[in-house]
Formats: C-alpha cells, structure tokens, sequence
C-alpha cells in the first residue's frame, strides 16, 4: 500500500497532538480522518470527520470504515484513558484494522502519577493483542510553554514545582513526524519509542533563556501548588488531582529522558529549548 492511498483515523483529533499528527500524516501523504466529540474542534474544513465517543467501541467500529491505520490518543489526564485504551483496541480487532500506533508517556511504570500509570494499562492491553502496534513515549512539550509567553515577557516564570528540577522537554513537531512515519510508512512494528528532547532543562533554564533572548530579567518561581489549584478550579477535580500528582513527581526528580532514540528516528537533532523560545518570543518585546 503506498503512502497516497492510506486512510489514518487520529483519535483525540481536536487536541494539539491529534491536529499536530494530523498535519504530519497529510504532509507525509497519507489522508487524515479526525475522530472527535465535537465538529467543531477541528478546524480545517478539508479533514474528514467522524463523530463519535471514544469509550464506545461502536462508535470507532463506524469511524474505522476504509481505515488503513489509526492513532490513539486520549484527552490530557481522562479518568477514561483506560476505557479509551480498550475500546480502540477492541475496535480494531473487530474490524481487521491491523495498524495501531498508541500515545503513551515517558515513564509510564510511574504508579504515583495516575495518567501515566493508565497509560501503561493500555499499553498492556495493546502488546496483549494481536495487532501491529506500535507505542510512543513522549515527553513533557515544549510547546507546554506557549501559554508562558506574556509571563516570560514581565519577567516571572511560575510553575508548581521547584525551579531546579529538570525536565527532557520534546518538540511536539518532532513526536508528530515519528508518529507520521510509524503510520504511514510503517515505522517500529512492535516497538516502543521513547521520545525525550536533547536536553534535561529546568525552570531556571527557561527563565534563563527567556532573559537571553528578551534582554531583560526573568525569574522562575516555584507556585504553591495548592495555590494552582484554587486558581485552576474551572478544571475536574479528578484532573486537577491528576495534575497535582504530576507535579508532586516533577519535585522529586522533574522527568527525565535521553534524546538517543529520537535523534536516530529524525536523522537530525531534535528541536530544542532555545529553537523553540526564539520562535516563541519573536515578537514580544518588553513593556
């Protein structure tokens, strides 16, 4: 099967990830077909659509109709990770749809952070099945720190952790390449991919960078995160407690990772801290 004739069902499509791996399959030459609740989060009137709930297994039997491949990822910390997990698994084996590359974690054997540990439930249940799967292990984003750019602009850095503890933080754009290619090009059968940026950075390092290249100070601060959470509290409890659980984790030992992997899969360096703030603050100038 060449590239052009392959259909990829991205499930979670309405979030970066999905619309990030989406581009990245229609680049590669692959056609896309965004799996979501609403319509409306996908926002590019030439993707295929389909409507339906991810916990239901009916509901993806319908979206996988002329599907060649799918990718799955659930909404950031769902309670439902696991039902999600299961029934994309199921669907593919009840419609013979063979192709399966999973949105996983780094280090998903860490029970103490709940969404981590569900994924690795799902991962699991997709090595137990007979599929041709593959699993990627992302790291924390760079693209984490877009909603950061005002804040580096005034000069303070606040996250709920200590400020020292350093993160292998990856380039969403780089995850979404491997996951094109693992799709369309069927990269990694029965592999699992762990995917970490170039470099350990901390708190501190963005702020440092940031500095650099705004010419101004900026500081990192640890947030109290109890605090975060009162000003978070638009957001689920159960999420909140999930995020929370995370951030407990960052303070003991931030999230490590080692960029080996990546780099042989790119055939080039990963995008980088520096890479990824200069473009960031391009346009933001002090006040």
């Amino acid at each position: 099967m060449t590239a052009h004739q392959r259909t990829v069902l991205v499930t979670g499509a309405g979030g970066k990830t999905g619309r990030a791996v989406m581009a990245a399959v229609a680049a590669a030459g692959a056609r896309p077909r965004a799996f979501v609740r609403d319509p409306a989060r996908v926002a590019d009137a030439g993707v295929e659509v389909a409507v339906g709930d991810q916990r239901e297994v009916g509901d993806l039997v319908a979206a996988l109709g002329g599907v060649d491949a799918v990718y799955a990822i659930a909404p950031n910390v769902s309670p439902d990770e696991v039902a999600m997990g299961q029934a994309v698994v199921a669907a593919c084996e009840r419609t013979g749809v063979a192709r399966l590359v999973f949105h996983s974690v780094v280090h998903p054997q860490l029970t103490v952070m709940p969404h981590h540990a569900d994924k690795g439930r799902v991962e699991e249940r997709v090595v137990d099945s007979p599929l041709a799967w593959t699993i990627l292990q992302p790291n924390a984003y760079l693209q984490n720190l877009a909603g950061y750019a005002d804040a580096l602009r005034d000069g303070r850095y606040e996250v709920p952790y200590a400020s020292d503890r350093r993160l292998a933080m990856v380039d969403l754009a780089d995850v979404a390449t491997v996951a094109a290619r693992a799709l369309v090009d069927d990269l990694g059968i029965h592999a699992t991919f762990e995917l970490s940026g170039p470099a350990e950075v901390a708190p501190d390092d963005v702020a440092a960078t940031a500095a650099r290249l705004l010419g101004r100070p900026v500081r990192a601060v640890r947030r109290d995160p109890d605090a975060w959470a009162d000003a978070n509290a638009h957001l689920p409890l159960d999420s909140r407690r999930r995020l929370l659980a995370m951030f407990r984790a960052y303070d003991r030992h931030g999230s490590p990772g080692d960029a080996t992997v990546l780099t042989a899969l790119l055939g080039h360096a990963p995008g980088d801290l520096d890479r990824y703030l200069a473009d960031l603050l391009a346009n933001v100038r002090p006040r």
